[in-house]
C-alpha cells in the first residue's frame, strides 16, 4: 500500500510539474519562516528556566500609587527589607538582596590585562537562590566580607586563560570607591545558560552597604532588588498576605493621603516569569515580551496558513485530472476513509519533500536572522530540534491536505468515470473564499508594516526637548580620570571639535531615580507626587541643549548651586507653584532653592508621558557626555581618544552615541518592524504563487471558451480584462473585509505609546491598492497569454 501511494504521488508530479513547483516553493518558504520563528520562540521561552531545576526563586515586588489613579509596580526595595524578612518570616529558606546598578561596572585588572566588565553586588545566599553552578569556591562563603569577588568562567578565561587555580588570586577593580585589591573567592559558570541578567562578576552586599550613606538607609529607599526561595509546602498566596503590609507597619505613618497608597504593598512573583511577563498595568501582571512571542506565533501560523491555502486551492483546482482514478478506486471497493488517508499521505509527502528545501533556506537566512534578532541560532540537529521540525512538517502536511482529501474523496463514481466533474456553487466559492482569506491576512500584514514603519520614523525624528545628536557618552573610570575629574572636564572642552562636556548619572533613556519625599510651601496634607530624579554636573543642561523657560541653569559662578535644584514644567504645574524661582523646597531632609525651570523634555521612551522631574548637581556621577561639532565627528573622536589616554593609560576608550542609546529603547519595536517587513514580503510572494497557479489553471480550463469568444469577435484586451476581473473582485472583497481588522490591530499596537502617529486613510487604501496591483501583475501575465493564444489550437479537435 505504501509503495502504491508513493508511485501515485510521483506519477502526479510528472503530470503536473508546474503545480508541483508552485507547491514546493510555497510550502518550503512557509516552512522556513515557521522554523526560524520557532527557533526564536523556543529561545525566548527558555530564558531563566534553568533556575527551576533547584529551588524556585521569587522576587519581592511592590505595588503603590500616589496622586494618580493607576497603581505602579516596582522592583526596587529598601536595603532594610531583606534582613527584616529573613528575621521575621521562618517560611523563607534563602533570601538575597541584589544591586544591578551600573555603578559597579568596572575594569577588572591583573598584572597583565585589563578588561571592562559588568558587575553586581549580592548577598551571601546568591548561589543558593540562583542555579548558576560554582566551578570553584564554596557557595556558603564566596560572598562574605567586603573584599571578595566572584568572576564568571568567561572572564576567568579572558584574564587568566583558564578556570582552574583561580581561587586566592587578587584582582583590582578600577572604580572610584571600590579599589582593591580583591580576593577571587569563586568562579561561576555563565556560559551555556539562558539568563536574562548579564553580569561578569559579583561583589558582596557588605561592600555595597559600606558605600551607602545613612540617609539612604531607610524604608522608602529604592536601592536593591530582593529575591528569595520558600521552604517546602509554603503557600505563596498565604505568604503574600503576611508580607503585604510589612513596609507600612515599619514606617508607622501619622497619616497617609486619602485614596492613596504611596508606601505600597509587597508581593512575590516567580522570577522565571520576569523576562516574559515583566509588564504590569494597574498592579496586575499584564504581559511583556510574551506579547511578541504570541505575535510571532500568530505570524508564523498566518504564513503557514497562506502556504497551505495555496496547496488546497491548487489541489482542488486540478481535481478534474484525477476524477477517473477516484471513480475506479471506488468501483473496486475503496471507501471514502481509504481515499482520505491516501490524499493526506500525498500532502504529507509534499511537505516532507519541502523540508530539505526549507532547511536550506533557513541555513542561508540564519546569519541575517541572527543579526536582526541579536541571537546566536544554529541548526543543531539534536533530538529536540529534529522532533520540532518533524512535528511542524507533519502538521503542515496534514492541514494542507485536509480540504483536498475531503473534497476529492467525495466524488461520485458514476460522474467521475465519465471524466466530468460537477462543481457546485458552494465548492467554487469555497476556493474563492480561501483566496479571499489568504489576501485578508496579506493586506493586514501590509497595513501593519506601513503603520509600524511610520511610527518608528516618528519615534526617531520627534524632537525630545533636547539635542541627542552628536553626543557621545562613556563611563567615568580609571584612577587618572576619577581623581582629576574637574580638570578632565575643563580640559576636554579645549579639544578641537568639542562643543561642551559634563559628567552625569541619568542616561536619558529611563535610567533615573525617583522619590515622592518632596515638600513645598502650599503642599496639601493629602498631596503626594512621584518625582523623577536626574543627576548631572554643572554643564549637564547646556550640553544637552535643554531649554530654560524660567530662571537660569546651574553655574560654577554660584557657590550654592551644588545644593540648588531645577524642576521641569510638569513638576511646577503638579505642585501648583506660581513664580517658583527663589522658592525653597525640602527633599531628602534638606532645603534646596529653585533656580530654574526647564521646558518639558523626554528622559525615557515615548511609551510614557513626561513625568514631573527635578535636576540636581550629583557628586556621584558615573558617566561623561561630550557634545561634538557636527561634521567633525571622526577627527574629534580621534583627538578625544588621544586625550583620554593621557588620563587613563591602559584603559580602552569605549563610548556610545546618545542617539544610539535612545534607539535601544525600541529594540523590540524595531525587531517587530524588520521581521514584519520580511514576513509581509514572504506572505505576498506565497499568495501570488497561489494566484499564479490558479490563473494558470483557469486559463487552461477556459481555453475553449476563450477561443470561441475570440472567434465571435472579442478582442485580446477584452478577454484579458474578463479573466483578470474575476481575481480583482476577490482582492477587492479581501480589502473591504481586512481594513476594519487591520485598524483594530494597528490601533491596539499604537496604544502602547503615549506619543504616536494618527492612523490615516491612506494606510489602508494604500495597502489594498498595493495588494490589488501585485495580484493583477501576477494574474495579468497568464490572462494576456491566454487571450493571445490562437483559437485554432484549442478548437481543432472539435
Amino acid at each position: 500500500m505504501f509503495r502504491h501511494s508513493i508511485k501515485l504521488f510521483f506519477r502526479n508530479i510528472k503530470k503536473q510539474k508546474s503545480t508541483f513547483v508552485i507547491n514546493i516553493v510555497g510550502l518550503s518558504t512557509g516552512l522556513a519562516c515557521v522554523l526560524m520563528i520557532a527557533l526564536w520562540i523556543t529561545d525566548e521561552i527558555s530564558m531563566d528556566k534553568f533556575h527551576e531545576e533547584g529551588d524556585q526563586p521569587y522576587q519581592v515586588m511592590r505595588n503603590r500609587n500616589d496622586n494618580t489613579a493607576n497603581i505602579m509596580t516596582k522592583e526596587s526595595q529598601s536595603n532594610l527589607l531583606a534582613p527584616t524578612l529573613a528575621a521575621e518570616f521562618p517560611e523563607i529558606k534563602h533570601i538575597v538582596p541584589v544591586n544591578f546598578s551600573d555603578d559597579f561596572n568596572s575594569i577588572l585588572s591583573t598584572d597583565e590585562k585589563s578588561l571592562k566588565a559588568k558587575g553586581i553586588t549580592a548577598g551571601k545566599d546568591f548561589f543558593k537562590v540562583f542555579s548558576f553552578p560554582l566551578i570553584q569556591g564554596n557557595k556558603d562563603r564566596v560572598l562574605q566580607g567586603t573584599n571578595n569577588v566572584v568572576i564568571s568562567d568567561i572572564m576567568a578565561v579572558k584574564l587568566y586563560g583558564e578556570t582552574n587555580n583561580i581561587i586566592g588570586r587578587t584582582i583590582n577593580l578600577d572604580h572610584d570607591k571600590y579599589n582593591g585589591p580583591y580576593n577571587i573567592s569563586g568562579v561561576f559558570k555563565k556560559s551555556g545558560y539562558r539568563s536574562s541578567e548579564d553580569f561578569d562578576f559579583l561583589l558582596t552586599n557588605e561592600l555595597f552597604l559600606s558605600s551607602v550613606d545613612s540617609e539612604s538607609d531607610n524604608w522608602i529607599s529604592n536601592r536593591v532588588q530582593v529575591f528569595l526561595t520558600l521552604k517546602e509546602n509554603v503557600n505563596v498566596n498565604l505568604f503574600n498576605s503576611k508580607i503585604k503590609g510589612l513596609v507600612r507597619s515599619k514606617m508607622q505613618l501619622d497619616y497617609e493621603p486619602k485614596g492613596q497608597d504611596w508606601i505600597g504593598t509587597l508581593f512575590l512573583r516567580r522570577y522565571s516569569s520576569k523576562y516574559l511577563y515583566g509588564h504590569y498595568e494597574n498592579g496586575i501582571q499584564s504581559g511583556g515580551r510574551i506579547n511578541y512571542v504570541i505575535l510571532f506565533s500568530i505570524i508564523g501560523l498566518i504564513i503557514m496558513t497562506i502556504a497551505c491555502i495555496n496547496f488546497m486551492n491548487l489541489s482542488t483546482a486540478k481535481a478534474l485530472g484525477r476524477t477517473k482514478e477516484i471513480g475506479l478506486k471506488k468501483v473496486v471497493g475503496a471507501n471514502r476513509r481509504t481515499l482520505i488517508f491516501q490524499y493526506l499521505r500525498e500532502s504529507t509527502y509534499m511537505a516532507l519533500l519541502s523540508l530539505p528545501v526549507a532547511l536550506f533556506i533557513v541555513s542561508l537566512c540564519l546569519p541575517q536572522f541572527n543579526e536582526i534578532t541579536n541571537k546566536d541560532f544554529t541548526l543543531d540537529f539534536g533530538i529536540g530540534f529534529i522532533l520540532l521540525v518533524l512535528g511542524i512538517t507533519l502538521f503542515t502536511g496534514i492541514v494542507s491536505g485536509s480540504y483536498p482529501a475531503l473534497y476529492l474523496s467525495n466524488f461520485k463514481p458514476a460522474v467521475t468515470l465519465k471524466g466530468k466533474l460537477d462543481t457546485s456553487f458552494g465548492e467554487i466559492w469555497a476556493r474563492k473564499g480561501l483566496v479571499i482569506f489568504q489576501f485578508i491576512l496579506t493586506i493586514i500584514f501590509i497595513v501593519s508594516v506601513l503603520v509600524i514603519y511610520q511610527q518608528m520614523d516618528f519615534l526617531q525624528s520627534k524632537y525630545l526637548g533636547y539635542d541627542k545628536d552628536n553626543i557621545i557618552s562613556f563611563e567615568k573610570e580609571g584612577k587618572g580620570m576619577i581623581e582629576r575629574m574637574d580638570t578632565f572636564l575643563s580640559e576636554i572642552k579645549n579639544v578641537p571639535g568639542v562643543v561642551n562636556a559634563s559628567d552625569y548619572t541619568t542616561d536619558m533613556v529611563g535610567g533615573y531615580g525617583g522619590t515622592w519625599g518632596v515638600d513645598w510651601e502650599g503642599k496639601g496634607t493629602n498631596e503626594s507626587i512621584d518625582f523623577a530624579i536626574l543627576g548631572g554636573g554643572y554643564d549637564f543642561i547646556k550640553t544637552l541643549g535643554i531649554e530654560i523657560v524660567d530662571g537660569r541653569t546651574f553655574s560654577r559662578e554660584f557657590n550654592t548651586d551644588s545644593t540648588n535644584i531645577i524642576f521641569n514644567e510638569t513638576a511646577i504645574k503638579s505642585m501648583g507653584l506660581t513664580d517658583p524661582i527663589g522658592k525653597t523646597i525640602r527633599v531628602f531632609g534638606g532645603e534646596r532653592k529653585i533656580v530654574g525651570v526647564t521646558k518639558d523634555f523626554h528622559f525615557e521612551g515615548l511609551h510614557e508621558n513626561v513625568k514631573p522631574c527635578f535636576i540636581m548637581i550629583s557628586p556621584e556621577n558615573s558617566k561623561v557626555m561630550v557634545k561634538l561639532r557636527a561634521g567633525t565627528e571622526r577627527e574629534t573622536l580621534s583627538r578625544l581618544e588621544d586625550f583620554y589616554k593621557e588620563y587613563n593609560q591602559g584603559v580602552p576608550f569605549e563610548f556610545t552615541f546618545l542617539d544610539d542609546n535612545y534607539q535601544d529603547i525600541y529594540t523590540s519595536e524595531q525587531l517587530v518592524a524588520t521581521l514584519s517587513e520580511y514576513f509581509t514580503i514572504i506572505a505576498i510572494i506565497i499568495s501570488c504563487l497561489g494566484l499564479f497557479g490558479l490563473s494558470l489553471h483557469t486559463a487552461e480550463r477556459r481555453g475553449k471558451e476563450i477561443s470561441i469568444r475570440k472567434v465571435l469577435g472579442q478582442t485580446a484586451a477584452q478577454v484579458t480584462i474578463m479573466l483578470s476581473g474575476e481575481f480583482a473582485k476577490l482582492i477587492l472583497i479581501s480589502t473591504l473585509i481586512s481594513l476594519p481588522i487591520a485598524y483594530l490591530v494597528t490601533n491596539n499596537w499604537l496604544s502602547n505609546f503615549a506619543y504616536h502617529i494618527p492612523l490615516k486613510i491612506w494606510h489602508f487604501l494604500g495597502a489594498g491598492g498595493m495588494a490589488l496591483l501585485v495580484a493583477m501583475l501576477t494574474v495579468g501575465s497568464q490572462a494576456i497569454r491566454a487571450a493571445n493564444r490562437n483559437p485554432v489550437d484549442c478548437l481543432k479537435d472539435e
